[in-house]
């Protein structure tokens, strides 16, 4: 028998595996678009709490008519005009989101061509002083009342006060049909207040979402987490804007350590096999968004030149089938080769980075993501998994990060 009866292609088998497990993944879709509704549900009238559990275990986002999130007292007021948060509010200071794009939380190349995950400036403003800039077409800085974690009402009050508690008697603690459903009060109850220059990037949370505009539109992008299997999510250093000490203008400084690589989405094209959901909410509409659906949102003002918006955000309850069936998705994706699929388990990017490691001393290449993974990264911090006890890149809380 000849050394040609061994021969054997493994680069060929590898690829015909491969393939065969991106079919598999195309075929996972297809069986998940036969059950789902091409487009958003709608109610003409809110839930009762068992509806509302239903709506939850279908996790397909609704348009919801009819929601009031407003108490007695606020129920009489313009809420697109800005003299209502002038009085409600007087001349309180707020944490403004600041930015040069619009662009809050997002990757921006840089002249390198190196990627950062930008955060904006954060800035402590009276509020008629964020509202006379906000209206103002001739200022250059784009401003967005976006402090999330809880700027109304959250489950852990914070010590020294909520900067908004003066919203408190004007906005309801709870959405009550969501509250019975799920079995306590929203984890966080947060106020928008933003102009049509700023652009919520592309992102998931980990929340069951009841979003309701106050005044003007929000568009909001929305990708079931399945086709996110799709979308390039990659591991970004982190910067933060701050003002140019010679012209003030603002520009991305890295962050110092412990500073962790965060995954984000830099492109924001969507490529087949990805058919995005396209929602427009309208003054008085609520949206359900369910927890890990990927969401960009786009907003215009109301009549007094204001995007508002008031969301509460729930607890989601982890099904341990469809948990454990999804990880297997995301596993059987990066086994496709498919690296924008954040890695599911810690040991899977320790064994890469080593991987890399040895490439780049053979190669003598230098890094050029700007960070190290074993080093801890978003959501899986070396030491004690970061304060949420996260063991995946993917996973996270707010307060991790100080969104």
């Amino acid at each position: 028998m000849s050394e040609d009866d061994f021969d054997y292609d493994y680069d060929e088998d590898y690829r015909r595996r491969q393939s065969r497990t991106e079919l598999a993944l195309h075929r996972l879709l297809d069986d998940y678009r036969a059950l789902q509704p091409p487009i958003h549900t709608r109610l003409k009238a809110p839930p009762n709490a068992l509806e509302a559990l239903r709506m939850v275990n279908a996790a397909h986002p609704t348009i919801i008519h009819g929601c009031n999130p407003l108490t007695p007292a606020g129920d009489g007021l313009d809420w697109e005009d800005a003299e209502t948060y002038r009085r409600i509010l007087g001349n309180g200071e707020v944490t403004i989101a600041v930015t040069d794009d619009g662009y809050a939380d997002s990757v921006r190349r840089l002249a390198d061509g190196f990627t950062t995950f930008v955060k904006p400036l954060e800035e402590k403003m009276a509020v008629p002083d964020f509202l006379d800039s906000l209206c103002d077409p001739e200022h250059t800085e784009i401003m967005y009342l976006q402090s999330q974690d809880g700027n109304v009402y959250r489950s852990e009050p914070r010590l020294d006060g909520d900067e908004l508690e003066g919203m408190r008697e004007y906005l309801q603690r709870d959405v009550s049909w969501m509250r019975e459903a799920i079995g306590e009060s929203a984890d966080a109850v947060n106020l928008w207040i933003g102009s049509s220059r700023s652009v919520t990037s592309l992102h998931h949370d980990p929340y069951e979402n009841i979003y309701h505009v106050l005044s003007g539109t929000k568009t909001f992008t929305l990708i079931s987490p399945i086709e996110g299997l799709w979308l390039s999510q990659n591991f970004h250093p982190t910067s933060t804007l701050r003002r140019s000490t010679s012209s003030s203008a603002l520009e991305p400084i890295p962050d110092p350590p412990p500073a962790y690589p965060v995954p984000w989405v830099e492109s924001e094209l969507f490529l087949s096999p990805i058919e995005p959901l396209v929602v427009t909410l309208h003054e008085g509409d609520t949206l359900y968004l369910p927890s890990g659906w990927w969401h960009r949102v786009e907003q215009t003002e109301g009549a007094g030149g204001l995007a508002v918006a008031v969301n509460y955000w729930y607890n989601s309850t982890l099904q341990a089938s469809s948990h454990a069936l999804f990880r297997l998705a995301q596993r059987t994706a990066r086994i496709a080769g498919w690296e924008g699929v954040v890695p599911v388990d810690l040991d899977e990017s320790e064994e890469e980075e080593e991987e890399e490691e040895e490439g780049r001393e053979h190669d003598g290449e230098d890094r050029e993501d700007g960070g190290d993974l074993r080093d801890g990264y978003w959501g899986g911090h070396a030491e004690g998994r970061g304060e949420s006890g996260s063991e995946s890149g993917e996973e996270w809380e707010p307060s991790d990060w100080g969104r």
